[in-house]
């Protein structure tokens, strides 16, 4: 309880830090208290679904509203239908899967106990890797579950807490099969942003060291790019502990660093700063949460309905 109250006062201050004001923290407390019955009033989403396309999301119990608004804001601006593939952390609940379901056509819940006895009774599977999943970071189900269960030969991984502003061209294309690269990734940094024993990097050692400025937040792949042999690699031989929530960035890095990616425009995508005229998507981490509610909502809202 205290943690939270916590989280709350440093929510509150940094909506007036960043000028966001009153009526910014009206828009949280209202999008934060009653954000279950708003999104309880949204049409559901019918599409003709696309057989070679999957998006995936990783969700726990109580991001379910971010979650509604990250994939409403998607389908919209992107006019794509994947199938919508939720990965339960454990923590969700039949009733809440029904209520997605309710929401989006097409959507399939995979509960974690659902998860566990496919992968587990998997045949051929390394029980390495399968001890490497139940014992680590929750996180670790967003590189596992993915890998092994998606279906599609192009896959979307998305986190729940980001927004579409406008079309995604580069996502479209490369579902389309009209971008010359073998995988996409959002950014963590941009050039201006990253420093090295306080001198600014270049631009050519920005892309010499790409695997240090990837943000897993947007993924998107083709299936067969990615094993679970290059998995167990990757966790026989990982610095960090793999209970550590870094696992997954750093575990999607190394899979992604087995391809020919590329990286979404940052200007187009990004975590830092409001939204631009160029903004097409935006990462709210959890220093920036606050912002999903104070004003990513009601823009997303907008927007849809312009």
């Amino acid at each position: 309880m205290f943690k939270e109250i916590k989280r709350e006062i440093f929510y509150t201050k940094e909506i007036f830090r960043y000028g966001h004001g009153l009526t910014g923290l009206l828009r949280y407390v209202k999008n934060r208290l009653f954000g279950r019955f708003f999104i309880k009033q949204l049409e559901k989403y019918n599409c003709q679904p696309e057989n070679d396309l999957e998006i995936h999301l990783l969700c726990q119990k109580k991001d379910i509203q971010m979650l509604v608004w990250s994939l409403k804001s998607f389908l919209h601006f992107s006019e794509l239908c994947p199938k919508i593939i939720v990965h339960d952390d454990g923590s969700l609940t039949k009733e809440l899967a029904d209520f997605l379901k309710g929401k989006f056509g097409n959507l399939e819940v995979i509960f974690k106990s659902e998860a566990d006895e496919i992968i587990n009774n998997a045949p051929g599977l390394s029980r390495k890797l399968i001890e490497y999943r139940e014992g680590g970071h929750k996180l670790i189900l967003k590189l596992i579950d993915v890998c092994l269960l998606s279906r599609a030969p192009k896959i979307i991984v998305l986190d729940t807490d980001v927004l579409f502003f406008k079309r995604p061209k580069e996502i479209i294309d490369f579902v389309k099969n009209s971008y010359p690269c073998e995988a996409l990734v959002s950014m963590s940094h941009g050039p201006w942003e990253l420093r090295l024993n306080g001198k600014y990097l270049s631009e050519h050692h920005i892309l010499d060291s790409r695997a240090n400025y990837i943000n897993t937040g947007i993924m998107v792949l083709n299936k067969n790019k990615i094993t679970a042999d290059m998995l167990l690699e990757f966790f026989d031989n990982a610095d960090g502990p793999i209970n550590s929530y870094l696992i997954e960035m750093t575990g999607g890095a190394f899979l992604l660093n087995h391809t020919k990616f590329c990286f979404l425009p940052i200007e187009r995508y990004h975590i830092k700063g409001g939204l631009m005229s160029e903004t097409v998507a935006k990462h709210f981490t959890n220093p920036r949460r606050h912002e999903f509610y104070a004003y990513g909502i009601d823009e997303v809202r907008k927007r849809m309905l312009a």
